[in-house]
């Protein structure tokens, strides 16, 4: 159990450093008004993807 726990952590910790990573290089290469476009176009698929998902007929 505790071998499972510790797994799913790692995951979540790889996934929120990759995010991180994510965000700087876009900074850097195109300021805080880009990131922002860039993370809202990135969330919007994602959530229509979700969407599409959960509205999908088995």
């Amino acid at each position: 159990m505790i071998k499972c726990v510790m797994i799913q952590l790692c995951k979540c910790l790889t996934g929120v450093s990759i995010l991180a990573l994510h965000v700087r290089f876009c900074y850097l290469l195109l300021g805080w008004i880009g990131t922002l476009v860039v993370v809202g176009v990135q969330l919007a698929i994602a959530g229509w993807i979700v969407w599409a998902m959960i509205r999908a007929p088995d």
